[in-house]
C-alpha cells in the first residue's frame, strides 16, 4: 500500500499515523519486523520516524504463502460478487452455503470458493461478517490485513449498518426493538436462547406486508450474537418460515427466510443483494406478484 504524505499528516510519527489510518497493534508489529515492511521514499525506516510533506510511504500488507490455510481447498462453487478490488470482496452467499469450514463442513463453504476464485495466489479468507449457512446475502471479506482491520473496527464503532428481510409466522404489524439477551443452550454448540444472564442483543425491526399467516419484516440486529434475529423473532413469537431449529421446517422454502438486504459500511460504501428466488416465490405465494421487497 502507497501513501503520499500531504501537509495535514506532515510532523506525525509513523506509528501515531498508521493509528490514525486504522492500523491495528498487530499489523504494526508485522511491519516492523518485515525487511521491507514500511519504506519511506524507498528507505526502510521505522516507527519512529517524523513524516513530512511529499513523502512516499509503503507499507507491506500482502499475504505470503505461510500465511494461508494449507487445508482449505479450493472448490469452484457458485456464487455473486457484489463488488470485488485489491482490498476486498464483497458477495451475495448462497442460502445452502456455510461461510466457513467446521466439522462436517470441508469443501462447500464460501471460504472454499473465494480460495478458488483467488487461486494461485496467497489468499487468506477474512470474513468481516458471518452468516448462517442457511441465511443468503450481504458477506464481505478482506483481502488483507489492513482492510480486515479497519472494516472489523467500522463494525465495533457502530459504523456499519445491516439490514435483513425475514419472513414470519404469524401477523406482525408496526416496528419495535428487542432487547434481549443470548446465551447457549446447556451444553449445546450451536442453539441459542434468551437467557437473562446472556450476553447483551439488540435487535430493531419493521413490519412491511403482514397476513393472518405470515408478516415480511426488515430486520436490523444493533449487536452481532449468533443467530440472533433467528432467537429474537420466535422470542416475540413470530419465529421465522423454514428455520427447523427454532420453529419448524417448512414445504414452501427448504432454509429459514431470512437474508441480508444491504450492508452500509461508512467511508467505504452500500452492497445490496436482490432478494433470492426461494424467497421471492414465498412472497407470491403469500402477497401475490404486486409486493415483492
Amino acid at each position: 500500500m502507497k501513501y503520499v504524505i500531504d501537509k495535514s499528516n506532515s510532523n506525525i510519527c509513523i506509528r501515531d499515523y498508521l493509528r490514525k489510518l486504522s492500523f491495528s497493534n498487530a499489523l504494526i508489529k508485522r511491519l516492523k519486523r518485515l525487511p521491507n515492511g514500511i519504506l519511506v521514499n524507498l528507505n526502510h525506516q521505522t516507527v519512529r520516524y517524523i513524516l513530512k510533506e511529499n513523502d512516499i510511504l509503503e507499507l507491506c500488507t500482502d499475504d505470503f504463502e505461510s500465511d494461508t490455510n494449507e487445508y482449505l481447498e479450493p472448490v469452484d462453487l457458485h456464487f455473486d460478487i457484489i463488488y470485488e478490488d485489491e482490498n476486498y470482496t464483497v458477495v451475495n452467499k448462497p442460502g445452502n452455503m456455510p461461510t466457513h469450514q467446521s466439522l462436517n463442513n470441508h469443501n462447500n463453504t464460501l471460504a472454499n470458493a473465494l480460495m478458488h476464485r483467488y487461486k494461485g495466489k496467497n489468499y487468506v479468507f477474512r470474513a468481516i461478517n458471518r452468516l448462517d449457512k442457511d441465511t443468503s446475502g450481504v458477506v464481505v471479506t478482506a483481502n488483507n490485513r489492513y482492510y480486515a482491520s479497519l472494516l472489523s473496527n467500522k463494525i465495533k464503532e457502530g459504523k456499519v449498518v445491516k439490514e435483513y428481510v425475514a419472513i414470519v409466522s404469524g401477523r406482525l404489524e408496526g416496528s419495535g426493538v428487542i432487547n434481549a439477551s443470548i446465551d447457549r443452550v446447556g451444553k449445546s454448540i450451536i442453539k441459542r436462547h434468551v437467557c437473562e444472564n446472556g450476553d447483551e442483543a439488540i435487535t430493531e425491526y419493521k413490519a412491511v406486508y403482514s397476513s393472518d399467516e405470515v408478516s415480511v419484516v426488515l430486520v436490523y440486529p444493533k449487536t452481532g450474537r449468533t443467530h440472533q434475529i433467528r432467537v429474537h423473532m420466535a422470542h416475540i413469537g413470530h419465529p421465522i418460515i423454514g428455520d427447523s431449529l427454532y420453529f419448524e421446517k417448512s414445504d414452501l422454502i427448504d432454509r429459514q427466510a431470512l437474508h441480508c438486504l444491504s450492508m452500509n459500511i461508512e467511508g467505504i460504501g452500500v452492497f445490496q443483494a436482490p432478494l433470492p428466488n426461494d424467497m421471492e416465490n414465498l412472497l407470491r405465494r403469500y402477497f401475490g406478484d404486486e409486493k415483492l421487497v
